[in-house]
C-alpha cells in the first residue's frame, strides 16, 4: 500500500492485492483495512463523507479519495470501475524492454507488465489512471526500445 495525501480532503491510496473486492461486504472488509493501515502507517483515519472513485486492473486498486463533509463517522459514496487502464510511468527507457509510449518526457506501460516482474515497482515509477490515461494514449508515441 502506498497513499499520497494531496490536500486534507484529497488523497489517493495504491493497493495492490490478490483479493478481488465486488460485493458490498467485501468492500466494507477492504475499508476496514484500509483505515487500519491508514491509521498504522500514516495516523490517518476516515471520518466523514468521501467520494471515492476505484480503478481496478489486475489485483491493483487504485482509491482516489475526496472528504466532502466531516461530521464524525465514516460514510462512503463510492464509482468502482472494473478493469481498468492503469499506465506505470517511468523516466528511463532502460528500465523496461519492448514497446512503450513516450509523452512529454515520460515513458508508459500498461501497468500489468511490470506487476509480475518487480514487486517493488512502486518506488521506480508513477501510476496514472482516470482521464490522464486518456490523454497519454491519445496523445502519446508509441516507440520500441
Amino acid at each position: 500500500m502506498k497513499a499520497n495525501f494531496i490536500n486534507d480532503d484529497h488523497f489517493v491510496i495504491y493497493y495492490l492485492s490478490n483479493n478481488q473486492f465486488r460485493t458490498e461486504e467485501e468492500m466494507k472488509s477492504f475499508f476496514k483495512l484500509l483505515n487500519h493501515h491508514l491509521n498504522h502507517q500514516y495516523h490517518y483515519e476516515f471520518h466523514g463523507f468521501y467520494h471515492v472513485e476505484i480503478f481496478c486492473c489486475h489485483g491493483l486498486y487504485v482509491l482516489e479519495f475526496e472528504n466532502i463533509d466531516d461530521y464524525g463517522s465514516s460514510d462512503f459514496d463510492i464509482t468502482m470501475l472494473l478493469n481498468s487502464i492503469l499506465l506505470y510511468e517511468f523516466e528511463d527507457s532502460d528500465m523496461v524492454k519492448g514497446d512503450k509510449i513516450y509523452y512529454r518526457g515520460k515513458f508508459y506501460i500498461e501497468v500489468s507488465t511490470v506487476m509480475d516482474d518487480d514487486i517493488h515497482f512502486f518506488e521506480y515509477g508513477n501510476i496514472v489512471y482516470g482521464k490522464q490515461v486518456d490523454e497519454i494514449l491519445s496523445h502519446g508515441i508509441l516507440v520500441s526500445i
